[in-house]
């Protein structure tokens, strides 16, 4: 059994799903955050809420475009994994994408964390994980230099 395959075809199910429920939150993120603040926050204010609405709502309609981009682009890139074509440019390309995804999802959060602070830990992670796919994606544009330089002297 090949492993990696069954583990790239769990990661695209995922995926999947998790557009799916990005799908799903673009139409109910409002009111769904308005169920979620009063049910875990029983000394909520109405005050309080109206604020929180005003960064955390704009802040996640801003994000969404970038997810649902970042999202697509791990399919495509997982689709190639499952085909066999790991190290090729285009891959190199969707990591690219992916982290600059990141990283704009990091600015949005980060400018909306002056209106609600927590914000801040989504900007630090994705911060991280534009770094993390930065860098992958750098080792994997060195492999496929060494391929291609390989595929010459064959």
């Amino acid at each position: 059994m090949n492993y990696s395959k069954v583990s790239a075809g769990i990661s695209l199910g995922i995926c999947i799903l998790s557009s799916a429920m990005l799908i799903i939150l673009a139409f109910i993120f409002p009111e769904f955050f308005k169920t979620m603040y009063m049910t875990y926050n029983e000394f909520g204010s109405p005050e309080v809420l109206s604020k929180l609405m005003t960064w955390v709502v704009p802040a996640f309609y801003c994000c969404v475009p970038f997810a649902a981009a970042a999202l697509y682009m791990l399919i495509r890139l997982l689709l190639n994994i499952i085909k066999d074509k790991v190290f090729i440019v285009r891959n190199v390309r969707l990591l690219r994408f992916i982290s600059w995804c990141c990283y704009a999802v990091m600015l949005i959060t980060f400018i909306s964390s002056c209106g609600f602070p927590v914000l801040i830990i989504i900007a630090f992670a994705m911060a991280v994980v534009g770094t993390l796919l930065r860098v992958v994606k750098n080792v994997m544009d060195s492999a496929v230099k060494i391929r291609e330089e390989n595929d010459l002297t064959i």
